[in-house]
């Protein structure tokens, strides 16, 4: 397997990983100094660290009722450095509500070892709002992050 495909394996392994909550496989892909800087783009939606990244994770999805990600077009650079993705995430927050699809571009960054290093979201935005609770600082905390700092 070439270099190339092996980054594409990582990226395709991460989504799989968030689709599937198989939060070894996610981890498997991320760099320790990994961040995600979420759709509201702002400090308090932006995670620093791995572990920090998992907590917030879990934390967002155990507070669902469902969670689906469908990861729909990625693309890697020819670099391996940089990827594109396109995904949708259908969540329901409680018993009888309608779910919430929301469609959202990301772009991620890898390095030399070809793990992800950044997770930079864009969305488009859906009919209904997320909650306000959906960022980082309201699921895990100020502690969590400063832990991986």
């Amino acid at each position: 397997m070439s270099n190339h495909d092996e980054r594409a394996a990582t990226v395709a392994n991460f989504w799989k990983g968030v689709d599937s909550h198989d939060w070894d496989l996610v981890a498997s892909a991320l760099a320790d100094d990994f961040v995600r800087i979420g759709m509201r783009d702002n400090e308090e939606d932006t995670c620093r660290g791995k572990e920090a990244y998992l907590s917030f994770l879990t934390g967002v999805i155990g507070r669902t009722q469902t969670h689906e990600l469908q990861s729909r077009f990625t693309f890697l650079s020819a670099d391996g450095r940089h990827a594109f993705n396109e995904a949708v995430e259908i969540i329901t927050y409680a018993p009888g509500e309608e779910p919430l699809a929301m469609r959202f571009a990301n772009h991620m960054e890898l390095n030399e070892e070809g793990l992800i290093t950044k997770l930079d979201i864009f969305w488009k935005t859906p009919p209904i709002m997320p909650p306000d609770w959906i960022t980082v600082d309201s699921v895990i905390g100020d502690e969590a992050q400063s832990a991986d700092a």
